[in-house]
């Protein structure tokens, strides 16, 4: 019976979550190996509260979202950095802000508790900001659900509403921003010279440093020492590389996780969850207006690239439909870079701070 139990409630979520991500696939839900294992799993633990994965997944999953937010990043992204610090600058603020006021909201009218609250509107990935909640012993299934939403809401929504809002504007003339890639060639870069050799390097290191960051006792520790050691890499050498398809396995890896948090008092609060999802989707549409208004008054950005820079979207989905729209892709891609590693390497450092002081 004990082993039964151990393959029940370790191998079969694992089997569910695969499951869940192949038929998201299919139906084309917004990034299904994360919310498509998350679902599945999390529909078999409510029903049969089996549904246990080892800590040692979360360590895992936790290093290798963090080895990919940090090689989002490059030189040419730091050497652009100074040419964009005031929008920047004034986004994190606006974002920071927003997340604070939308947390206390769902506290004070809600009953929240304040972490889960503020990590529910902090404007990173899913699978990362879901990960972290874990860490800082927030409700992690009700953060993923709020992540989801706001995410597909942005992919559904915000072309539309950009559209609407510079249909009588003219095409702008770009200023582009140093496009110059550097090509590194340091002793680092002569020893892991293949894909392959590169690959396993950047693997390795990026569990190696989720484990550190685990032992650390850090706050998210793990996510956040491989999206330091990992982003510092990529800027001055050309050694990591990590194939979409191990992007997805973590991904399967984080959603059976969250999965696995769910229990039958998750679902039956899942009504609970309307008004805060329509309170965090206002604040974010008059942030979105807000500080496009005052990047394009200021000379900063142009209207249409500073909507697109401040939507809560994933930075590469936000580049795509900003190709279509003539927007300025890399002023874009610039602030929504530094936006998501802000969001899950320094804004849960900012909630534990907050929470304490709260508390």
């Amino acid at each position: 019976m004990e082993l039964l139990h151990i393959v029940v409630s370790g191998v079969a979520p694992l089997l569910f979550a695969v499951g869940g991500f192949l038929i998201g696939r299919r139906i084309g839900i917004p990034v299904p190996a994360m919310i498509g294992s998350m679902l599945a799993v999390g529909i078999m633990s409510a029903v049969t509260g089996f549904a246990v994965m080892p800590a040692s997944i979360k360590m895992i999953s936790q290093g290798i979202s963090g080895a990919f937010i940090g090689m989002s990043v490059t030189m040419r992204d730091v050497r652009n950095i100074p040419h964009m610090m005031k929008p920047l600058l004034l986004l994190l603020a606006m974002l920071t802000a927003n997340t604070l006021v939308a947390g206390f909201i769902f506290q004070a009218f809600f009953g929240w508790d304040l972490m889960t609250g503020l990590l529910s509107c902090v404007a990173g990935g899913i699978a990362d900001v879901s990960l972290i909640a874990m860490d800082l012993d927030a409700d992690a299934s009700t953060v993923a659900i709020m992540q989801t939403v706001r995410l597909a809401s942005v992919l559904a929504i915000f072309p539309s509403w950009i559209a609407f809002m510079t249909r009588d504007l003219p095409e702008v003339e770009m200023n582009p921003l140093d496009m110059a890639q550097t090509e590194h060639d340091t002793w680092l870069d002569r020893i892991i010279d293949t894909p392959r050799k590169r690959t396993a390097f950047t693997l390795v290191l990026s569990v190696a440093c989720g484990a550190a960051g685990y032992l650390s006792g850090v706050p998210a520790g793990a996510l956040l020492f491989s999206l330091v050691v990992i982003g510092a890499l990529n800027i001055f050498t050309d050694a990591c590389r990590m194939p979409m398809t191990v992007k997805r396995m973590a991904q399967v890896l984080a959603g059976s996780l969250v999965g696995s948090t769910v229990t039958p008092e998750t679902v039956s609060h899942l009504g609970g969850i309307v008004g805060p999802l329509i309170i965090m989707f206002v604040l974010y549409m008059l942030l979105n207006l807000v500080f496009s208004l005052i990047a394009s008054r200021a000379g900063w950005l142009d209207m249409r690239s500073a909507l697109f820079a401040s939507s809560p979207g994933g930075a590469s989905d936000m580049a795509l439909i900003a190709a279509d729209l003539g927007a300025d892709l890399t002023k874009i891609a610039v602030l929504q870079i530094i936006r998501a590693i802000y969001a899950a390497g320094l804004m849960p450092q900012v909630a534990i701070l907050v929470v304490h002081l709260a508390g």
